[in-house]
């Protein structure tokens, strides 16, 4: 079953468009990577699904109901959260804070300025036991932006399902990371998202096609192939659009 759906979905800025009427189911507890060359549209993509930016054409819906003409509060009610290619998160509040404040509305409080959230012990627990998941509890009590960059990444990681999401949204997650770090977020992403849908945006192909369960290819703003991961390695359409040539047995 779809819980995100993509119907023509075109964006123009002026006369130039960059996203050219995609078309794209993502099914329920999958894990779907978006790939492609540097000016893909990828980011943008990202942006209208959760947005921050409005269509052009087209239309998204999310759990059967359309979410193209919502803002990005509220979209991430109905249960769509996303990280972004730069860090972003509350650097001033220390990390629990920054996890409680996620915590919040999925939880069910709203604007009630008499309640102390330091005596809500039900939220407070949840939001420890969300810093142990992403091996942040040594690091509650620090300012979030006084953490490593890849404890900030897993940071915003834990945010985002600290929301209650059932679609998390990942732009780039381990971009500007050693390749210890990078297997480390991995395998955070891979623990704090079972059971939920992932959608992705990342350029090492290797992990890429280690956590994909389908993958589409997004060219000059258009989805060329969207397959399982060994059908997309051997595409030649997709081999031409990231080499400008098809591989053989004798340019391998």
């Amino acid at each position: 079953m779809s819980i995100l759906t993509l119907d023509g979905v075109s964006k123009r800025f002026g006369a130039t468009e960059i996203i050219r009427g995609v078309s794209l189911e993502i099914e329920a507890g999958e894990n779907h990577a978006i790939i492609g060359p540097n000016g893909a549209g990828k980011s943008t993509l990202f942006h209208l699904i959760s947005g921050r930016y409005t269509l052009s054409s087209g239309s998204i819906n999310f759990k059967g109901e359309p979410i193209h003409n919502l803002a990005p509060y509220e979209i991430a009610r109905r249960g769509l959260a996303r990280s972004f290619q730069v860090t972003n998160i509350f650097p001033r509040l220390s990390v629990f804070e920054n996890i409680r404040c996620a915590l919040l509305w999925s939880e069910g409080y709203r604007y009630s300025f008499w309640k102390l959230l330091g005596k809500q012990q039900s939220l407070n627990a949840k939001a420890r036991d969300m810093l142990e998941q992403i091996g942040l509890a040594d690091k509650a009590d620090l300012p979030s932006g006084e953490l490593a960059y890849a404890q900030q990444r897993a940071l915003e990681l834990g945010v985002a399902v600290a929301s209650g999401a059932e679609l998390i949204m990942l732009d780039e997650p381990v971009a500007g990371m050693s390749h210890s770090e990078a297997e480390n977020a991995v395998a955070l992403i891979r623990r704090i998202t079972a059971g939920k849908t992932l959608v992705m945006v990342e350029h090492d192909m290797n992990i890429v096609f280690d956590i994909a369960d389908r993958i589409s290819v997004l060219v000059y703003g258009e989805i060329i192939a969207s397959d399982k991961p060994e059908n997309i390695r051997g595409n030649k359409q997709v081999q031409e659009a990231y080499l400008g040539e098809v591989i053989t047995d004798d340019n391998a």
